[in-house]
């Protein structure tokens, strides 16, 4: 599968609200499920799938609908580029190239950073400099 990230729309042929059914016919059985926030006002339903890398989030109102992708994959691009070991300098440049203006950065620890795009629901995670995972929603 295709790892091409669009923002608030979704990776590949997986899209925003699209049921948990038609998500495992695109792709297959996840690896685990997992039930969240259960004692909260919104339940959500995350299907991991270990081996691309994607924990995909649904949440539970009348019917179980994808509404964030967390990535943790070597495959993904954006823009037309690897996102795979980028630096924050590297994807704040490819924001930047790319027309996304609303860059927000937060030291979450010593040799941790996010870099997030509140208008395109997105959040990149480094560690020692490297991004780790890609989150966006719709």
């Amino acid at each position: 599968m295709e790892l091409r990230i669009e923002f608030t729309k979704g990776v590949g042929d997986l899209q925003f609200g699209q049921s948990i059914s038609q998500v495992t016919e695109l792709i297959g059985e996840p690896t685990e499920t997992e039930q969240i926030g259960e004692d909260m006002e919104m339940p959500t339903t995350v299907l991991h799938y270990t081996e691309t890398g994607l924990s995909l989030f649904f949440e539970n109102t009348s019917e179980e609908t994808l509404v964030c992708i967390d990535i943790h994959s070597q495959e993904a691009t954006l823009f037309g580029q690897k996102t795979a070991d980028k630096t924050p300098q590297e994807i704040t440049r490819l924001l930047k190239d790319n027309n996304i203006t609303d860059i927000e950065y937060d030291k979450e620890a010593p040799n941790e950073e996010r870099i997030s795009s509140e208008q395109n629901s997105a959040d990149f995670y480094f560690y020692d400099n490297k991004l780790e995972s890609i989150t966006i929603g719709r």
